[in-house]
C-alpha cells in the first residue's frame, strides 16, 4: 500500500491507498529551476531598478516573496528608496515570506486609483506568478488587478463569461477584458512561472508582455493529457495563498473538475485555516446572498464560485476535506463533507464499490488537465 502525502493547509496529509484503487497520481511539480544568480540577472536586466520605486506585489506565492527581497535589495545596495504595496487579502501571507526585508513597511492597498498612487512614484514594478483560474483561463497581473485594483472592469470581466462553468486554461472574453483593461498601465511586470520556492520561469516587460510569455510557458510545462475517472482527490500545492481560505482553495477543484465522468466524485482537500475568505461565498453562508440573487446581483467578490456550485453540484459529488463547520460547508454551500482521508476512502468504497479507481491530483492551481477523450 503507497503512501501518497498531499498538502493540507500548512502541513502534509498521508493517503493510505491501494494500488489498485489508484486510477493516476498526477503532480506538475517543476523539475528543472533557475538558480539565485539566474533570478538576480533575469530580474535586474529586465527591470529598470529607479529610486522612489513603488513594488506592488500582487501575488505572496514564496518565489514572488523572493523577488520582491531581490528588488529590494538591490534597492538598497544602490541607495535607493522604495516602497512595498500589497492587496488586504494577501498581506500576512506575503509578509511571512518576507522575513529578509522584515524592516521595510508592507503597506495594505487601501487606495482606490492605482493611477494617482503611481504618480507618487518614479517607476512602477508588479510582481505576480502564473496560475489557473476558472473564471479567466489564467490567473496573473492583469486578473489580479482587476480583482483587487479595478472594480468596473472586473465586472466587466464577468460579465463577459461565457456560461457558468469553469473555463480553466481557456483564454476567453474574460481574459480579452483584463488583458485590455492593463494595457495602459505605465508599469513594469514581473510574472512569474514557479512551483513554491521553484521559479521555472521569470518574464518581464510591460503587464500584458510578461503576463503573455508566462501562460505560453506554464502550458507549455503544466498541460497533462489523462483519462476521464469516476473519483479524483484534489489539492493544492504548497503555496499557503492557494488554500488558505475556502475561497482561495476552491479554484483548485474548478479547474480540475472537467476530468470527472458526470456522476463522479470530485473531493477537495482544503483545510481553510483562515475561513470561508469574504465576498459572495461569506455573505451566502450568513443568509445575506440569496440563491434567487445570484443571477441578478452585480459582481461581488468570490460570486463565480456560487454559480460553479449552483450548475455543477446536479452533475457531481463535491466533497471537502476542511476545517470549516460542516454547516457551513453542507447545509449552506452543498458540499460533502469528510472528516480525512481515512473517510474519503471509506466513502469512496461505500459509492463506487470496493474496486473503485481515483486519480489524485496535487498541485492543481498550476496543472492543466487535458481529456484523452477530448
Amino acid at each position: 500500500m503507497p503512501e501518497i502525502w498531499l498538502k493540507y493547509g500548512t502541513t502534509d496529509v498521508v493517503l493510505d491507498i491501494k494500488f489498485e484503487n489508484i486510477a493516476n497520481q498526477i503532480s506538475s511539480t517543476f523539475q528543472v529551476s533557475l538558480d539565485q544568480e539566474d533570478i538576480k540577472t533575469a530580474i535586474t536586466s529586465g527591470i529598470p531598478i529607479t529610486d522612489k520605486m513603488l513594488i506592488l506585489g500582487l501575488s505572496a506565492s514564496k518565489a514572488a516573496a523572493k523577488t520582491i527581497t531581490m528588488l529590494a535589495q538591490e534597492a538598497h545596495t544602490k541607495g535607493l528608496s522604495f516602497t512595498i504595496d500589497v492587496p488586504h487579502k494577501i498581506a500576512s501571507s506575503l509578509r511571512a515570506n518576507l522575513a529578509d526585508i522584515e524592516t521595510t513597511p508592507v503597506n495594505r492597498i487601501d487606495y482606490q486609483s492605482l493611477n494617482d498612487r503611481m504618480a507618487k512614484f518614479q517607476n512602477t514594478v508588479i510582481v505576480s506568478s502564473a496560475a489557473y483560474d476558472p473564471l479567466f483561463g489564467f490567473s496573473g497581473a492583469p486578473t489580479a488587478l482587476l480583482r483587487n485594483l479595478l472594480a468596473d472592469q472586473m465586472a466587466e470581466a464577468f460579465n463577459a463569461r461565457k456560461d457558468n462553468r469553469p473555463a480553466p486554461g481557456i483564454e476567453g472574453n474574460p481574459l480579452k477584458v483584463a488583458t485590455s483593461a492593463v494595457e495602459s498601465i505605465p508599469a513594469f511586470s514581473i510574472e512569474l512561472v514557479a512551483d513554491g520556492d521553484n521559479v521555472r520561469g521569470i518574464h518581464t516587460g510591460g503587464i500584458k508582455e510578461a503576463f503573455d510569455k508566462a501562460i505560453e510557458q506554464l502550458q507549455s510545462i503544466s498541460t497533462i493529457e489523462a483519462e476521464l475517472v469516476k473519483c479524483a482527490i484534489i489539492s493544492a500545492s504548497d503555496e499557503p495563498s492557494s488554500h488558505s481560505t475556502l475561497a482561495t482553495a476552491l479554484n483548485s477543484l474548478w479547474n480540475s473538475i472537467h476530468i470527472i465522468k458526470e456522476g463522479g466524485t470530485a473531493i477537495l482537500l482544503a483545510e481553510a485555516r483562515e475561513g470561508i475568505g469574504g465576498g459572495a461565498l461569506q455573505m451566502s453562508i450568513e443568509g445575506r446572498l440569496k440563491q434567487e440573487q445570484l443571477h441578478l446581483s452585480p459582481y461581488i467578490d468570490g460570486l463565480e464560485h456560487l454559480l460553479f456550485i449552483e450548475e455543477l453540484r446536479v452533475k457531481y459529488d463535491m466533497g471537502l476535506v476542511s476545517t470549516l463547520p460542516h454547516y457551513y460547508t453542507k447545509t449552506k454551500l452543498g458540499f460533502t463533507p469528510y472528516s480525512g482521508t481515512k473517510d474519503v476512502l471509506q466513502k469512496l468504497q461505500e459509492k463506487h464499490g470496493k474496486n473503485f479507481r481515483t486519480l489524485v491530483l496535487s498541485n492543481a492551481d498550476i496543472t492543466l488537465l487535458k481529456s484523452k477523450a477530448g
